[in-house]
């Protein structure tokens, strides 16, 4: 049976997937990013992670697909910008082609997200959808009619940083009031940090390495500050999904990413009743809001060979 091998490249990890053609994960590998060693040596550990998959596989391999973060151009495969990686006209594509004797594809991250998700994930079948990948920021992709939306200068969907407040917090893109600072595990933490004096009880205020985990344990114990940081969370969602509704017209949402999936019950269901309050019947009765059912976070980047060789 053909396969193909997704590589998610993360800020901390690279995650690999031997994937076939019905989205069965065949075999798994993680190997550290270690992006401080700089890109070439950030390509022969990718390379080195396809090979063990490859001396694994039963079948013919059809090709790879990288996922990475930042801003990447997929037909010249170069990373023009990612802060988490630190790269800057990054040659990706090419420095991976010269390591393999294999297709290589490469797309930002969320895209290859939103793909596996109409693949092999809760928007199977659907060709008009949006995909909002909840983590540590905030990042999105988007399908229409079956294509992937990209934009002109392969920038679409940066729903993380859409300044709806000019006087909000600041965000790391140097603007200031973007979603990503308001729902994200970032965003999240900021908002503990911004509402804690009104909260001097909260089980939140004498943490010190206070992180996500944290603060999703705060809600659950209806900690009143970590509810409103949470409330607050789902109301800038909701904003950037009737943004998303009113210029791409989806018939469904899928909520992902570490956060979302950890949170769903917030930014799923909780989303999606904010959601139908903010738009009139006529819209909602024909929108979904649902959770990934993507697990593995290489999956989608394995599915840009099956959309590359469609």
């Amino acid at each position: 049976m053909t396969a193909a091998i997704g590589v998610d490249i993360g800020g901390t990890k690279i995650a690999f997937a031997l994937v076939d053609q019905e989205g069965q994960v065949l075999a798994e590998h993680r190997l550290p990013t270690l992006a401080d060693e700089g890109a070439e040596a950030v390509f022969d550990r990718v390379a080195q992670g396809v090979r063990h998959l490859l001396d694994q596989s039963d079948g013919q391999v059809a090709g790879v697909g990288i996922g990475t973060p930042g801003h990447l151009n997929p037909y010249t495969g170069v990373v023009h910008g990612a802060t988490n990686l630190g790269w800057r006209e990054v040659h990706l594509l090419d420095g991976v082609r010269q390591r393999l004797d294999l297709p290589v594809w490469v797309q930002k991250d969320t895209n290859a997200g939103a793909l596996g998700e109409m693949f092999f994930g809760a928007a199977r079948g659907c060709q008009d959808f949006v995909y909002l990948a909840v983590g540590t920021g905030l990042g999105g992709g988007a399908v229409v009619d079956g294509e992937l939306v990209l934009g002109a200068r392969y920038t679409a969907m940066e729903i993380g940083h859409m300044p709806f407040n000019p006087t909000g917090r600041l965000c790391r893109c140097g603007m200031r009031g973007c979603p990503e600072m308001y729902v994200s595990g970032n965003g999240l933490l900021a908002g503990v940090h911004e509402h804690l004096p009104g909260y001097p009880d909260s089980l939140l205020a004498d943490i010190p390495d206070l992180d996500t985990t944290r603060i999703l344990d705060a809600v659950q114990a209806d900690d009143p500050l970590a509810l409103a940081v949470i409330h607050e969370a789902v109301e800038w969602l909701v904003g950037v999904m009737v943004c998303c509704m009113d210029i791409l017209n989806p018939a469904l949402f899928v909520v992902g990413g570490g956060l979302g999936h950890a949170a769903s019950d917030w930014f799923v269901q909780g989303a999606q009743q904010a959601f139908y309050r903010r738009v009139t019947p006529d819209i909602h009765q024909h929108i979904q809001v649902v959770a990934s059912q993507v697990a593995n976070s290489a999956v989608g980047p394995a599915c840009l060979v099956w959309y590359g060789l469609r």
